[in-house]
């Protein structure tokens, strides 16, 4: 089971070194399932996130507020909450190409200061598509446009570690 895909999408299309096109309007974008006990997405978890993740064509778009509960500097997303976010929304991304995978390199740069209580948009993309391995990028922007968070991660094949269900 692949808790992400959407299939009438089909799977997502590597952009290479290029960078993902511009959001589409929001109501052609289509919501992801959700994958059970999960800190970022998981809309029973009263401590979580409850992230919710979209299928924009070939990229997946996540409008998100941070609240209180994820601040770090006063007034200011805390910098895990951060890379939680994008960790999860890369995850997503990875998922949608090819299922059992897991994180096994994760790179942030912290650019501007996240703040608390404002839309924010997170995106992820599939940059290449290897033999066991997926290379994803992500970002955080703010909503006059500016980068607040870049982050890479890659994602390898990890069938063992799904022998058992752990989604819901």
């Amino acid at each position: 089971m692949n808790p992400y895909h959407v299939e009438s999408f089909g799977p997502i299309t590597p952009f290479g070194e290029a960078a993902p096109p511009p959001a589409g309007t929001r109501e052609d974008w289509v919501m992801l399932s959700k994958h059970g006990p999960c800190f970022v997405c998981d809309p029973e978890n009263p401590a979580g996130m409850r992230a919710d993740f979209y299928r924009d064509r070939d990229v997946i778009r996540c409008p998100f507020v941070f609240k209180d509960a994820q601040m770090g500097p006063p007034g200011h997303a805390h910098g895990g909450s951060l890379a939680a976010l994008l960790d999860e929304i890369m995850g997503a991304a990875a998922w949608n190409r090819r299922k059992n995978l897991l994180a096994v390199h994760l790179e942030y740069d912290l650019r501007r200061p996240t703040p608390i209580g404002v839309e924010v948009m997170a995106t992820a993309w599939v940059k290449a598509d290897g033999n066991r391995s997926i290379r994803v990028a992500s970002e955080i922007r703010l909503p006059d446009g500016t980068v607040a968070v870049e982050a890479s991660g890659v994602f390898a094949q990890a069938p063992a570690m799904f022998d058992r269900e752990f989604h819901g």
